[in-house]
């Protein structure tokens, strides 16, 4: 029987069951690419990696895709497959460690700090930021689709703001608007085109406990309802706040926990004198949770 073996893990998290899941597909090459899709679908996980062997250079190459369609690039699957590659496939040396993945989006450097032989923290670098158009005047509009009161929406400014994945930062009031969000979706997916087809990635910073940031990432366009932790969105907000002058860097913002899968990912973001962004960096934890086989044959 033709079948391909996956493992997987829980990314941003210190523990079993919380962080966002992964699964990696160490021997992509041995797959029809036309299944990848399908796969993702099966498996309905955030994102699902197929990762390639290097060719011509030292660096393994990966692809990433939703259950409803490929990226060019996230945080969670490329924090995720860089512990795999440096417990499973290669010998972990001592200190920290930079190793390069090959994107969509281009090669993404990732370093990697070992504790006891075993991959610790991982950061990954993100491409610098592009700041695109506010959207002020639709907080009324968007306190409409996430179902609540305009008293519960933050005064920070709403921007669009991308690291590889345009992501729409919406700001409200306290970290109860956050859990009373109720996304109605039908009306998110017809005005998404309005706000250049961003991920909706809404925050606070009041109220937040063991951490500087909470958030909740919704993507239900691409077959994510919402997401428990999201490297793609949180660089974006890392840059958003230092541009914006609304939180000091390194900080630690925190999603998942209204879905019960408590995430924790450390940001960073630092300016040059010009004004200009020298690097956007998110970094976060793993747990290795278990491996299988998919059947790539009819039985």
């Amino acid at each position: 029987m033709n079948q391909a073996p996956y493992f997987l893990l829980d990314v941003f998290t210190e523990k079993k069951y919380g962080g966002n899941q992964l699964a990696i597909f160490p021997n992509a090459s041995k797959i029809d690419e036309k299944l990848f899709q399908s796969i993702a679908r099966e498996l309905n996980l955030s994102e699902t990696v197929f990762l390639f062997p290097p060719q011509g250079s030292d660096n393994y190459s990966m692809r990433i895709f939703t259950p409803g369609k490929e990226l060019p690039t996230a945080g969670h699957p490329t924090v995720g497959t860089a512990h795999f590659l440096t417990r499973y496939l290669r010998s972990p040396p001592e200190g920290i460690q930079k190793i390069t993945i090959e994107q969509k989006i281009g090669p993404v450097d990732v370093y990697i700090q070992f504790k006891d032989n075993l991959p610790e923290m991982i950061t990954m670098h993100q491409p610098l930021p592009v700041f695109g158009p506010r959207h002020d005047e639709k907080r009324e509009l968007l306190a409409g689709i996430l179902g609540l009161d305009i008293s519960e929406m933050g005064e920070q400014p709403i921007q669009e703001v991308s690291c590889g994945n345009n992501t729409l930062l919406v700001p409200l009031k306290d970290v109860d608007s956050l859990s009373k969000i109720r996304l109605k979706t039908d009306q998110w997916i017809e005005n998404q085109a309005d706000f250049g087809n961003a991920m909706l990635y809404t925050y606070t910073l009041k109220g937040v406990k063991k951490g500087d940031i909470q958030g909740r990432m919704f993507a239900p366009e691409i077959g994510i309802i919402e997401d428990p932790a999201t490297g793609s969105a949180n660089g974006p907000l890392a840059a958003y706040l230092t541009e914006h002058q609304l939180l000091d860097m390194p900080a630690i913002s925190l999603q998942g926990y209204e879905m019960g899968r408590p995430s924790q990912i450390y940001l960073d973001a630092l300016k040059k004198d010009s004004g200009e962004f020298e690097k956007v960096t998110i970094s976060g934890k793993c747990v290795y949770t278990g491996e299988g086989f998919h059947f790539l044959d009819l039985f």
